[in-house]
């Protein structure tokens, strides 16, 4: 039985939609132009990016900063990437191993072979970690060109970079590369989208218009619907009723997280109706509230308010207005200093097309707005 709604990665039948966005990111990966995946948390962004590698089938490797304290950390977890890629370059252990001792011999780390594949040493670290990733990566490309063949390296949660680096020299070194290279093509992703948009749009910083900006908004309405029927007639013979996928679709806002969790659960049941959807969204929420509660915990008490009464009322258009600030019994000035770090941090969403401020998160939605428990 195929399983159409990973709460992890969507791969093969279970990825749906994003025809387009991953049209467009092969395409970069082809003419190896440097790409950004924007998105909020949970929408798919390592999903679509794996399965663009899958489908050109070049050697590629997904370096996660999140751990990353230090600028040593940034190079240890590089050289560790590279390695991996080294691994996938030659399968063979005795010439994986005298592969990576040659590239590894001018960057103060030793190498050896264990069970798990390359161990390396850094404990010899003379050279600075810019100078380290750098020349790593200038020989990484080398090694690529030298065997014609193209590689991908994603670097996941960069924001980290911003974060713990004292400076840009980490960021220039790793733009010069991924600017000139013609056998590397870069791929850059990050959880906080305010921190990520902030290192690749400031004029000031090395990856100013250096990528190809990849923004991922909520899969369509028929793309779900076609998913989720094709889903319920191989599990039940018959499809979905339209009342039953509207309460699916309208329950999780089609984010992709929530939508996948609800499905998993209904699917090792018997063919759900309306009102199963309901009472298993409800439960959902039950057994998630006190986590939910605790993070909402640390939000200052104006910030607690505007997302309350946003949730309660479902999306506000203008939260600067009179009438809304007369609710929240706030000043334009306090309202607009909480606002800011809960669209920054992705509690709240803002509609660009039509100026809507909503709650991002479906379930943290129901938790402030109790309307799960009204069913």
């Amino acid at each position: 039985m195929t399983n159409y709604f990973p709460t992890k990665l969507a791969t093969g039948l279970a990825f749906c939609n994003r025809l387009e966005e991953l049209k467009r990111l092969k395409y970069n990966l082809e003419t190896v132009s440097p790409t950004l995946i924007l998105s909020p948390r949970r929408y798919g962004k390592t999903s679509l990016s794996l399965k663009a590698f899958e489908q050109l089938g070049w050697p590629y490797i997904q370096i996660d900063l999140y751990k990353a304290f230090s600028e040593e950390d940034i190079e240890k977890f590089i050289l560790r990437g590279i390695g991996l890629l080294l691994g996938k370059l030659e399968k063979t252990p005795q010439k994986l191993v005298a592969l990576a001792a040659d590239f590894f011999s001018n960057l103060n780390v030793s190498v050896s072979i264990e069970k798990e594949g390359l161990s390396l040493d850094f404990s010899k670290r003379k050279k600075s970690p810019t100078e380290v990733i750098l020349n790593a990566l200038e020989r990484l490309h080398g090694l690529a060109e030298k065997r014609q063949k193209k590689i991908i390296v994603y670097l996941d949660e960069f924001q980290v970079v911003g974060q713990v680096c004292s400076n840009y020299a980490i960021e220039a070194v790793i733009r010069e590369v991924a600017q000139k290279s013609q056998y590397i093509a870069f791929v850059f992703s990050g959880s906080d989208r305010h921190l990520i948009e902030q290192l690749f749009s400031d004029k000031k910083r090395p990856f100013y218009k250096l990528c190809d900006v990849i923004s991922l908004d909520r899969i369509s309405e028929l793309s779900y619907e076609k998913q989720l029927q094709k889903a319920s007639v191989e599990k039940w013979g018959s499809e979905l009723s339209k009342e039953t996928v509207a309460a699916i679709l309208g329950y999780t806002e089609r984010h992709t997280y929530y939508l996948n969790k609800l499905c998993s659960i209904l699917w090792q049941d018997k063919h759900p109706t309306p009102g199963l959807v309901a009472k298993t969204w409800n439960n959902f929420v039950l057994e998630n509230k006190s986590p939910v509660e605790r993070e909402l915990s640390l939000l200052t008490t104006n910030q607690r308010k505007i997302l309350t009464l946003i949730a309660e009322k479902n999306e506000v258009v203008e939260p600067f207005g009179k009438a809304f600030l007369s609710e929240l019994n706030m000043s334009n000035s306090s309202a607009a200093r909480a606002m800011k770090l809960l669209v920054n941090k992705d509690y709240i969403l803002v509609d660009s097309a039509n100026n809507h401020y909503k709650v991002l998160d479906p379930l943290i939605k129901s938790v402030l707005s109790k309307q799960s428990y009204e069913l």
